[in-house]
């Protein structure tokens, strides 16, 4: 009995020392705000998820959650790299170019140069096969960040 209780104590303890990290955003941390405990924690993610304001908070940057920065830029890659897959995989492959560049900037590369020598050396690895998707490129684009 005496662990049990050293355990929830610690548990508690655990608890206050993560307050609104293990919650994060939403309603639950506006109505909640001293999560202090488990059952608060769990109240707090439970008000987050049946009410779906954490996803809203996190896409409108209410509710205590921060909009990310690069929401509209990832549509406009998203959409970029669709259109000009064929382009892209050629200046990959020579390592500059244009569209290589337009990805670069959507991407918020600083050093556009390693970026580009990185891609290049792997481009079997992000053109993998002729059915490759452009959110395959993306993602494996990113890899080489």
């Amino acid at each position: 009995m005496k662990k049990i209780i050293g355990l929830i104590a610690a548990l508690g303890l655990t608890a206050s020392v993560y307050a609104n990290e293990n919650t994060g955003c939403g309603l639950g941390s506006l109505v909640i705000k001293n999560q202090n405990t488990v059952v608060l924690q769990v109240l707090a993610a439970t008000t987050n998820g049946t009410s779906g304001s954490q996803t809203f908070g996190i896409t409108s940057g209410t509710s205590n959650c921060d909009k990310p920065s690069n929401f509209v830029s990832n549509d406009k890659l998203n959409k970029f790299v669709a259109e000009n897959m064929d382009e892209l995989a050629l200046d990959i492959s020579a390592g500059h170019g244009e569209t290589l560049q337009t990805v670069a900037k959507l991407m918020n590369v600083e050093n556009t140069d390693a970026f580009s020598a990185k891609l290049q050396a792997n481009f079997s690895n992000i053109y993998s096969n002729q059915d490759v998707t452009s959110a395959n490129v993306i993602d494996s684009i990113a890899k080489y960040m």
